[in-house]
């Protein structure tokens, strides 16, 4: 095991109760752990606050981790200060005595283990399927798997929240700016997000409201801004309509629109161009802004749905593209796009709203909603699927969403409490 990598032993480190590690004392001391203390993800010692008994006296302080002692000095901890409250140094190669930057000798420990806990270990970050562990997934007991998903949605409702928090200063603390901000974001999903984003921060929100009583003029704003009316979208009566429309606002707005090279139309269903989505939102805008309305009586799903169920203008009943004639068909938001739209924008308002207001009733209603909506059934969720983890509801897709992109896609099997279940399920004589 001479490759073996520090990540592993912060991980044994900190789960170390359940993995049957051994530490031994070079110098005769007699070590017992307590509390291994909490793992520091930035710059300083590895673990804070351990509570390590040595030679019968209890030690409080910080614990510093490395496969060689040596490493150490070559890390230039022996003249950081910083390094001066370290307790204890665990090490997987005694190479080396360390020092404080007093000169001071810092107690040792020799960190063993069962080989059996790096082969299985080394067998995930070496896998070439899926994900490193799906034809492990189906024997994770059903308890475990819960627990997980639990921990996952509320780490992803706590980044939505922080995300939220950051752009809460762009719009001065505006409730319904906010809103509406992640709106446009969702109207973008899937793959026209980013383009949804900025046409949200170049379309000033004072202006969407005071001209909500026309779907037209909030049209001609939304497709000007967009950056498409002069570009993409060929003339016709109705598309000159839009432009003129447009000029009104020539010397109002101070933003620069979306570059049009930013919108994709490739390899999309017709009904979901950004053209249709963007003709869909100046609909919602006339039927539902302020948008913080939406929530005032905390609506039930079936409510949501009622809620966002609105359809392009006419003109977009017989065109995709602007000018371009297509067979007709009604442009209204499909079921599946509602999901995203309650997913993506009213579930995390919800849950931030209630959080930066003191009012439980809104995070209980974020998950509520989630829970009584149903999985989503793509190509991820799919997968998870048919190795064992099916989704019962929209709570559950979103946690496996979360998992698939930010641990199994970054190899983060020593941060998952599956890939800790699959490392660490069983005792192994050494």
């Amino acid at each position: 095991m001479k490759k073996i990598d520090e990540a592993f032993l912060h991980f044994l480190w900190k789960n170390q109760f359940l993995a049957g590690i051994d530490l031994s004392a070079p110098g005769g001391e007699k070590i017992e752990v307590k509390d291994p203390g909490i793992h520091n993800h930035d710059a300083g010692p590895d673990f804070f606050n351990a509570r390590v008994l040595i030679n019968d006296t209890l030690w409080v302080g910080n614990v510093e981790l490395h496969i060689n002692a040596s490493d150490w000095f070559r890390h230039g901890h022996k003249t950081d200060p910083s390094y001066d409250s370290v307790i204890l140094h665990v090490v997987y190669f005694n190479d080396s005595e360390v020092t404080r930057s007093s000169g001071e000798r810092i107690p040792v420990a020799v960190l063993r283990f069962p080989t059996l806990l790096w082969d299985r270990y080394k067998g995930l970050k070496q896998a070439d399927t899926w994900i490193p562990c799906q034809d492990k997934l189906a024997d994770l007991p059903p308890v475990h798997v819960a627990q997980w998903l639990s921990a996952l949605m509320v780490e992803k409702l706590k980044e939505r929240t922080e995300y939220l928090q950051r752009n809460m200063e762009d719009v001065n603390r505006h409730w319904d700016a906010i809103f509406s901000r992640i709106i446009f974001r969702s109207f973008g999903l899937p793959v026209n997000t980013t383009p949804f984003e900025i046409l949200s921060l170049v379309t000033p929100y004072n202006l969407l409201l005071r001209n909500r009583q026309s779907t037209f003029t909030l049209e001609a704003l939304l497709f000007g801004m967009s950056g498409l009316l002069n570009t993409t979208i060929a003339n016709d009566k109705y598309t000159e309509s839009l432009k003129n429309e447009f000029s009104r606002f020539s010397g109002k707005i101070e933003q620069a629109p979306v570059p049009y090279q930013s919108w994709k139309f490739l390899r999309m269903r017709p009904s979901a161009f950004p053209t249709i989505r963007i003709a869909q939102l100046a609909a919602f805008i006339q039927a539902r802004y302020p948008p913080n309305n939406m929530l005032s009586s905390l609506p039930s799903p079936e409510k949501i749905y009622e809620l966002c169920s609105v359809k392009a203008s006419d003109y977009w009943n017989t065109h995709y593209h602007g000018g371009k004639e297509s067979k007709s068909k009604e442009k209204r938001v499909g079921r599946q796009f509602m999901h995203l739209l309650i997913i993506n924008s009213i579930v995390p308002y919800a849950f931030f709203y209630g959080k930066s207001n003191s009012e439980n009733k809104f995070c209980d209603y974020a998950i509520d909603i989630l829970e009584q909506i149903p999985a989503e059934n793509n190509g991820i969720i799919k997968k998870w699927s048919k190795f064992g983890i099916k989704p019962a509801n929209a709570f559950e897709s979103q946690a496996l969403l979360y998992l698939y992109k930010n641990y199994c896609m970054q190899s983060r099997c020593l941060k998952c409490q599956f890939g800790n279940k699959m490392i660490l399920h069983a005792r192994t004589p050494k």
